[in-house]
């Protein structure tokens, strides 16, 4: 095939193409430049994938139009051709492209004749597929302009051979340009051929205190485009977060940043409480920890802990708690009465505030005239009542025996109540005295002295058993009676000693038969010093071996201690461990926690300095501290060993007289602290006669608290019962709560009519519809005088024994057992048969 190739607009095709390309390559010698040269087939017959392919094999590939001055040279140099020539555009998926790059086609780079691209049409609709791109050179009206045409027709191929190699631009683009080329260098890089690359001042890299620094270079140490990352040890912070970037200006992009350590805010006591914090490294900083605790009658809320920890984070992990004054049950005022608990509505039932009782005029208080709410969030005493005056029933000691001239329930003024002893006691004080006027008794109650020996003193650390017991503690001056036992017995660890028996009588003569015997410490065997180290008993040397006692062990510089470190005397005059010894120092075993995983690149017997130890958490909880630690040179640990928390929710606490049930339930009791996982849902119900105070149920949501705060379970109260008129209640309770019990009484000459006995229902209401009253019975001759009037001696006669059949069967055989409960059964009259005689 006969070539044909152009140089520069002087070159003309009749010159022979052998001595064109000589001189063009003598040319490119002497100048030592690389030329971008242009050729064109003879042969005008080719399609597009033809000519595309012809040029590839002679040359580089078809030609790219990079300029217009490019379009000029081309436009004036080749030779007018009528089929044109094809050039390396084509449209690829429907996007114009330069196929020599792959590159698509750019609208400012585009070099359409007028009207194109526009897919040429054959007939009147159906579009012809214009794919590949024809240059009109030497065209009359368009020269040098582009047009679409079917990629199957024959023209003209033009080429070209580049000048740009692979290695003419190292970081840098090669720009081609007639006869030549030159390097458009990428930032950050300079040279003839872009090969030199812009370096910054390593020596600004420095490396801050408690952290570290990690550089990478893509062109070279410290050079365009090196980065360097900080980093911060855990506990401490980077100042600035972004990298250093070495720029094309020569400049690092930041500052060396600095490590500072992490702050929490700062934390203060609570009111009704204190803190203590241990700030080993600064003020409410990283590894601070703060434990706070309540003055008495306070509790902790407000957070799960009472301890709080300044994490690597900078927060705290958990929120401060608050001490708050805890809460006594509400006082109602007394009948007949008043409670007086201070002005202050919001303290008046609080921790440490004091209600103080009184009573109306003729009445007088029964029980304690104050109360103080305690920090057990119970009143110090039972709440007091208000009674008409009348002497209070004696309060008389042990063996002594009261007789009085009216019933004790009914001790006015006047009443005389006479003392003496039981048998073997001798009366201490007046034998007799009497009710005043002002409900005061005349004389001292007196009391009863056994007639006998002395009691015997308790041996320290022992017990005394007599027989017979005395009613009053043994420690006191009571005597014992004649014949009296006691046995001496020695606590845990001691024996007795001073005394032939441990058993002594009391004789006639008052005095015990042997003298009294004491209790002694056993003594252990006595220990020996340590190979490499000490053996500490304290300096008393009369007790350094005897019972309770502990040692203490410790080993000499370079040891360490193998066994207990402390052992203490039992009571099998035996010592509680082995002797330990002492050892060269090793790091001892982890002492880990429950649900805590430890792996170690050792044996567990030879962890020896450089050691390490791994952690992990069982399923279902999640470590607390240091994922690892290492052996020191000294035999400790670099770090604290961690600790494993359950995820989840604590079990809430059972109310009292009340139940819990949890969906999923525990494996273990819910009592324990075994942890519920969330979504946990528990019910509580409470006992029969109790009331649920509080919310239904709760759920365990994240992250591990309750939805709400356990109920409480109360007792039902009853209406408050009142003594009939002409009698007494006495009840089983002070408060009428669930199966609290009243009975009643009627004084003498009155009879009771209802129930003896009530009792408090699980519903609230007692089990009789109606309180019981006392009734005086109705005068005799007021019977019969009425009974002549109306009918006659006869009659009346009759009616009176009649009146008297009914009182006897009212007060012995009527029985109602009313309720107003909706499930029990309804009230009944059960009567006998003497009722047909009204």
């Amino acid at each position: 095939m006969e070539l044909s190739f152009g140089l520069l607009q002087t070159c003309r095709p009749k010159t022979s193409w052998i001595s064109f390309i000589f001189l063009y390559s003598m040319l490119c010698i002497w100048t030592n430049v690389e030329c971008w040269s242009y050729f064109y087939s003879n042969n005008n017959n080719m399609t597009w994938p033809q000519a595309r392919a012809w040029c590839r094999e002679h040359y580089t590939d078809m030609v790219a139009i990079q300029n217009q001055e490019e379009i000029g040279h081309l436009n004036s140099w080749l030779p007018r051709k009528r089929t044109y020539y094809w050039i390396g555009i084509r449209k690829v998926e429907n996007v114009w492209t330069w196929v020599g790059t792959g590159k698509a086609l750019t609208p400012e780079a585009t070099n359409w004749a007028k009207g194109e691209p526009n897919n040429g049409r054959r007939g009147r609709s159906k579009r012809v597929k214009e794919d590949c791109v024809e240059m009109y050179i030497k065209s009359d009206s368009q020269p040098g302009k582009w047009n679409d045409e079917r990629c199957e027709k024959l023209k003209t191929a033009l080429c070209y051979t580049a000048a740009c190699k692979n290695d003419s631009c190292r970081y840098g683009d090669c720009v081609e340009t007639i006869n030549s080329h030159e390097c458009a260098c990428f930032e950050g890089f300079y040279g003839e051929k872009c090969e030199q690359v812009v370096q910054c001042n390593m020596e600004e890299v420095t490396v801050p205190y408690k952290g570290s620094v990690n550089c990478t270079h893509k062109y070279g140490n410290f050079s365009y485009d090196s980065s360097c990352q900080y980093s911060c040890d855990e506990g401490y912070q980077l100042s600035v977060a972004r990298p250093l970037k070495c720029n094309a200006s020569q400049q690092w992009s930041e500052q060396p940043p600095s490590c500072e350590l992490v702050q929490c805010q700062g934390l203060s006591s609570p009111a009704g409480g204190s803190m203590k914090c241990s700030d080993p490294l600064g003020n409410s900083s990283y590894q601070s920890t703060c434990v706070f605790t309540c003055d008495e009658g306070h509790v902790l809320a407000g957070s799960p802990s009472n301890t709080l920890q300044c994490e690597a984070s900078g927060m705290w992990n958990a929120s401060q708690p608050l001490c708050l004054a805890v809460q006594c049950p509400s006082l109602q005022q007394l009948d007949n009465g008043f409670v007086n608990c201070g002005a202050d509505a919001d303290v008046m039932f609080s921790y440490g505030n004091t209600c103080s009782f009184s009573c109306g005029p003729g009445y007088h208080l029964v029980g304690p005239s104050k109360a103080a709410c305690t920090s057990a969030a119970v009143w110090s005493d039972r709440k007091p009542r208000c009674e008409a005056i009348t002497c209070q029933l004696p309060e008389v000691g042990a063996h002594l025996v009261t007789e009085c001239s009216r019933p004790l329930t009914k001790l006015r003024p006047n009443s005389t109540c006479s003392f003496s002893c039981e048998a073997g006691f001798e009366l201490q004080g007046a034998p007799s005295t009497q009710c005043s006027e002002g409900g005061l008794w005349s004389k001292a109650i007196p009391t009863c002295t056994a007639i006998g020996c002395l009691a015997p003193e308790v041996p320290t650390s022992g017990q005394i058993s007599c027989s017979p017991a005395l009613s009053s503690p043994v420690f006191t001056v009571t005597p014992h009676p004649l014949g009296t036992v006691c046995i001496f017995t020695c606590d845990e660890g001691h024996i007795l000693a001073s005394s032939p028996s441990n058993t002594l009588q009391c004789e006639a003569s008052g005095m015990w038969n042997a003298s009294q015997p004491l209790c002694l410490a056993v003594q252990c065997p006595s220990l020996q010093q340590l190979d490499n180290g000490f053996v500490n008993c304290g300096a008393d040397a009369d007790v350094m071996f005897s019972y309770g006692n502990i040692c203490s062990f410790s080993c000499g510089p370079g040891y360490h201690l193998v066994g207990p470190s402390k052992v203490a005397c039992t009571s099998a005059a035996v010592w509680s461990d082995r002797k330990p010894r002492c050892e060269a120092i090793t790091c001892q075993l982890p002492e880990v926690g429950a649900h805590l995983v430890t792996e170690c690149s050792r044996p567990l017997t030879k962890l020896r300095p450089n050691s390490t130890c791994s952690f992990s958490c069982e399923a279902g909880f999640e470590l607390q501290g240091a994922p690892s630690t290492q052996c020191s040179e000294g035999g400790l640990w670099s770090k604290a060993i961690p600790t494993c928390t359950a995820i989840g929710c604590l079990a809430p606490e059972v109310p009292t007289s009340g139940q819990i049930s949890c969906s999923p339930a525990l494996s273990s009791p819910a009592s324990t602290v075994t942890p519920h996982p969330l979504g946990t849902v528990c019910i509580f119900t409470c006992d029969e006669g109790h009331e649920l105070q509080g919310a239904l149920g709760m759920e365990c949501a994240n992250p591990g608290q309750w939805t709400s705060a356990p109920p409480n379970c109360t007792a039902v109260r009853c209406p408050l019962l009142e003594a009939p008129e002409n009698g007494d209640i006495n009840c089983s309770n002070s408060e009428p709560v669930f199966n609290s019990q009243c009975s009643f009484t009627c004084s003498q000459d009155y009879s009771l009519e209802g129930h003896e006995l009530l009792t408090c229902d699980r519903h609230g209401n007692w089990t009789s519809g109606q309180k019981p009253t006392c009734q005086a019975p109705p005068s005799p001759v007021t019977a019969i005088a009425s009974g002549v009037a109306t009918g006659g001696a006869l009659l009346s006669g009759l009616s009176l024994a009649v009146w008297i059949l009914k009182r006897l069967k009212q007060r012995a055989n009527k029985f109602e057992l009313n309720s107003n409960s909706d499930i029990e059964a309804p009230p009944q009259v059960y009567k006998n048969s003497i009722d047909s005689l009204i």
